[in-house]
C-alpha cells in the first residue's frame, strides 16, 4: 500500500485526492498538513511511516511556507516527493529536479496521471507531467547557457524584485542589474519580465 501526505494549504485539494485515492486498492491519504510546520510534527516521531511506502504531494506555494523547503525537509529524510502544483511554468519543474524532488504535476492532470505518477514515484522512478516535458527541456537548455550570476539575478526576477532591489541583494549597480536582465531576455528570446515570468 502506497501512504500519500498531501501538503497543502488548501483542504479542497486534500479531500479530492482522498476521494481519487478511494477508487484504488493501492494508495490512500495517511495524512494532510496545510504547512511545514504541520509536516514536521507528523514526522516527530519516525516510526509513523515506513519511507519506502510513502509519497508526499507537495504544493509549492504553501500559505506560509514555500513548497520547495517542505520537500527539502522531506528528502533529507529519505521521503519521496512529488510536487502537485496549479503553478505549470517550467521553470518550477527544473527547480523541482534541482531539489530532488521526483516528479511534478499541475493540479489540472487528470485523474489516471495523478495515479501513474505516484506509483512511479513510489517505484524510485522519475515523472513529469508528459505535456509539460518540452517546454521543461526547452527552458532547462537555455538555463545551462547562464552563467552564475545570470543565474543567481534569475532566480531574484522570479520572485517579482524590482532591479533597485535585485541591485542591492546582490551588491551590483542599478546599471549592471539592467545590463544583466537584458542579456537574460536575449538568452530566453523574450522582450519583457511579463514573457520571462511566463516560461518560470
Amino acid at each position: 500500500m502506497i501512504d500519500v501526505i498531501s501538503v497543502d494549504d488548501h483542504e479542497m485539494i486534500s479531500f479530492g485526492l482522498e476521494k481519487v485515492f478511494s477508487e484504488t486498492d493501492d494508495i490512500r491519504i495517511a495524512t494532510s498538513c496545510k504547512s511545514k510546520a504541520e509536516l514536521e510534527k507528523v514526522f516527530e516521531n519516525p516510526g509513523s511511516f515506513e519511507a519506502e511506502n510513502l509519497v508526499c504531494m507537495i504544493d509549492i506555494k504553501l500559505e506560509s511556507d514555500s513548497g520547495f523547503d517542505a520537500a527539502d525537509f522531506l528528502v533529507a529524510r529519505g521521503v519521496k516527493c512529488l510536487m502537485y502544483s496549479s503553478y505549470s511554468n517550467a521553470g518550477f519543474i527544473v527547480k523541482t529536479m534541482e531539489h530532488k524532488i521526483k516528479g511534478f504535476l499541475s493540479k489540472n492532470a487528470d485523474k489516471s496521471e495523478i495515479l501513474d505518477a505516484i506509483r512511479a514515484v513510489s517505484r524510485g522512478e522519475t515523472y513529469i507531467q508528459k505535456d509539460l516535458i518540452p517546454d521543461m527541456m526547452s527552458v532547462s537548455g537555455i538555463l545551462v547557457t547562464l552563467t552564475k550570476k545570470e543565474r543567481e539575478l534569475l532566480d531574484l526576477i522570479a520572485e517579482h524584485l524590482p532591479n533597485e532591489v535585485i541591485a542591492e541583494r546582490m551588491n551590483l549597480s542599478k546599471r549592471s542589474v539592467e545590463n544583466y536582465v537584458s542579456r537574460i531576455f536575449d538568452k530566453f528570446n523574450v522582450k519583457n519580465r511579463y514573457e520571462l515570468s511566463q516560461l518560470l
